[in-house]
């Protein structure tokens, strides 16, 4: 199958499939629902998604945060969809579109269960594990 990775527009249909795939993969799992909060401010961030079929399987979302830094948050990719390198298919079109915006290096506050995922891809760890969302989450970043 044939899997298309683009930039999508804010509140376009393809947003809001990513806010579902979001609540799907990263909060209905931790008893969390998707709240306003969460989603304050995307409209001047960078949403990413893996489409197939006309259907988002995979997203991530780029949100600047320093003149040369970028964040990587809200990877998601749907359960009948991973294991098949989709995540990193994903990150690798994440981390092109930062570095073609001008920034130099891309972070993530990444759950300690996708650490060694973004280890394959080159980042790396810096600092201690924290509490995100009640789960261990690691900092990481990658130079660009």
């Amino acid at each position: 199958m044939s899997t298309a990775i683009c930039t999508v527009g804010f509140g376009t249909d393809e947003y809001q499939q990513i806010k579902q795939l979001r609540q799907d993969v990263l909060r209905t799992p931790i008893g969390l629902v998707l709240s306003e909060k969460d989603v304050a401010g995307e409209e001047t961030q960078t949403h990413i998604a893996a489409i197939e079929h006309g259907q988002v399987v995979g997203s991530v979302i780029l949100k600047p945060l320093e003149q040369d830094v970028m964040k990587l948050r809200q990877m998601a990719v749907a359960a009948s969809h991973q294991g098949r390198g989709l995540g990193a298919k994903l990150v690798r079109f994440a981390e092109e579109e930062a570095r073609s915006l001008g920034f130099a290096i891309i972070e993530c506050n990444a759950r300690i269960t996708a650490q060694g995922f973004y280890e394959k891809l080159g980042w790396r760890t810096t600092g201690e594990t924290f509490e995100e969302v009640g789960l261990p989450t690691i900092r990481m970043n990658k130079k660009l």
